[in-house]
């Protein structure tokens, strides 16, 4: 007796178990056809879920976007609290200015440090502490803020808070004057002009005088005049002291206009008429290559900044 055959479509499926039947078969033609059918959502999300690496991108970016949000208000509140504190301070409320510009300044807003620095050197609200002043300083200098480092230049000069260190005061000065602050230019020449730790230079003195001069600033072209008068670095020329006098007057203000003027009287009362007409045509010709010496004022905005301000420091002759 035959045994029936079985119908064609049992016999394939006795002869060929699925990977249904047998697990350890993967059937990637099987997976191919559920994932173009949509069934993925192991790997595509709700519906069509992202990747892994998909969801870890968007993630990261989240917590960037969220993170620059931040830093975006904290930034502005931060200049808010700064200015609340500068003109707290412009109102000479130097109480309230301190307790709004010490937490500032504790989280390294360079400004906040050096108008720290400013008000313990003065004495501003405060018993004069120069050691504390010092410390301030040196923290925005050290931020490259350009005022901070020309009074940290002035205290390691003068030994405020900290041992004379000519050395020291001439780095600050020249970090400052890379800055473009004008009064640092002069503060180097005074320096070539005689401090303990500085070998006397007139030449190189003169030089820095020349090239704070080009700023426009008052004590350089004063010094400047100076320096011809009596022939230091240069052969002594009391016509060309007589110009740098008239241009000193021009831009100074204060005490310094007030000796330039004294100066120049005394160096024109030795000089011929056409001598005194030299010297001024002199002058006019220095201000129409170098622009007003008046404006002196507005060309220091190259150093201080966000209602900051410079000292000016005692002059060498």
């Amino acid at each position: 007796m035959v045994t029936p055959c079985a119908p064609p479509t049992q016999a394939i499926e006795r002869s060929a178990p699925t990977p249904e039947g047998n697990p350890a078969i993967p059937d990637r033609a099987q997976r191919g056809r559920n994932a173009r059918n949509g069934d993925v959502r192991e790997t595509m999300g709700p519906g069509f879920p992202l990747p892994r690496f998909l969801r870890r991108a968007g993630r990261c970016f989240g917590a960037l976007v969220l993170g620059c949000v931040i830093t975006h208000f904290s930034q502005a509140a931060t200049a808010d609290e700064l200015t609340d504190a500068l003109i707290r301070y412009a109102m000479h409320d130097y109480p309230r200015a301190i307790e709004l510009l010490t937490p500032l300044a504790d989280r390294g807003d360079a400004v906040a440090q050096t108008k720290l620095g400013l008000i313990y050197t003065r004495g501003e609200g405060v018993a004069r502490d120069d050691v504390a002043a010092l410390g301030w300083l040196t923290r925005a200098a050290e931020q490259d803020q350009s005022e901070a480092q020309f009074e940290l230049g002035v205290m390691y000069r003068d030994g405020l808070g900290t041992p004379a260190n000519g050395r020291l005061a001439m780095y600050w000065f020249e970090r400052a004057t890379e800055r473009g602050v004008p009064h640092a230019f002069n503060a180097i020449g005074e320096m070539y002009l005689g401090h303990q730790d500085v070998a006397q230079d007139y030449a190189a003195a003169l030089s820095w005088f020349l090239r704070g001069a080009q700023l426009d600033n008052a004590e350089s072209l004063y010094n400047i005049g100076v320096r011809y008068a009596l022939g230091q670095g240069v052969e002594r020329d009391e016509t060309e002291a007589y110009k740098w006098f008239d241009l000193a007057a021009d831009a100074g203000i204060g005490e310094l206009r007030s000796e330039a003027v004294r100066a120049r009287q005394a160096i024109g009362e030795g000089l011929m008429p056409l001598q005194v007409s030299r010297a001024k045509i002199g002058a006019r010709n220095w201000l129409s290559v170098h622009g007003s010496a008046s404006t002196e004022t507005s060309l220091q905005k190259t150093g201080p900044t966000r209602g900051t301000e410079l000292m000016h420091h005692k002059r060498i002759e």
